[in-house]
């Protein structure tokens, strides 16, 4: 499969400065707006494969998606967010300040408490990709670290977990 269109899932109901990566998080209220955009671009360009996190903020939409195009809909658990372990659902300033520099200083070997590192990430995202090569075009619906993940891979590019992500609720066509 070649992958045609990346998409970040729309906003979720979580406060602000929340920490959340493989928690099941509620979708916003007008997510329905994103799901039809995502649509129309599998529409426009013919897409009839869609892969999608199997968290509830993909999941969703993908399957509203997949309802009104006739796409093929495979939900991947490669696909999730990172896992912030111990920290999830918990207030960034309540995460201890000296956790959160040693995460920033090493991204890609800093694990949070019972989490996952970057390098676990980028590997088990690799190895989605790595089925991703050949074959049928694909859109893939997924998460800001997952797709940082992609977006390099797709473009040949080293991995760069520290480049800002995708907006959520965005649809990407790639060339």
């Amino acid at each position: 499969m070649v992958i045609r269109c990346l998409a970040r899932h729309p906003p979720v109901e979580v406060p602000h400065g929340i920490c959340y990566g493989q928690a099941d998080v509620a979708l916003a209220v007008g997510w329905e707006v994103f799901a039809s955009q995502l649509a129309a671009s599998l529409r426009k360009t013919g897409i009839r494969r869609l892969f999608a996190s199997p968290l509830s903020r993909c999941r969703i939409p993908a399957q509203w998606v997949a309802a009104r195009t006739q796409c093929e809909l495979r939900l991947d658990e490669r696909l999730r967010e990172i896992s912030f372990g111990e920290w999830e659902m918990c207030p960034w300033d309540a995460i201890p300040r000296n956790a959160l520099d040693k995460w920033a200083a090493d991204l890609l070997g800093f694990t949070p408490p019972q989490g996952e590192s970057g390098q676990e990430l980028i590997e088990r995202v690799t190895n989605f990709w790595s089925e991703c090569e050949t074959g049928p075009s694909c859109a893939i619906l997924s998460h800001g670290g997952p797709l940082r993940v992609l977006e390099a891979l797709v473009a040949g590019k080293n991995v760069d977990l520290s480049v800002p992500a995708m907006p959520l609720g965005m649809v990407k066509l790639m060339p």
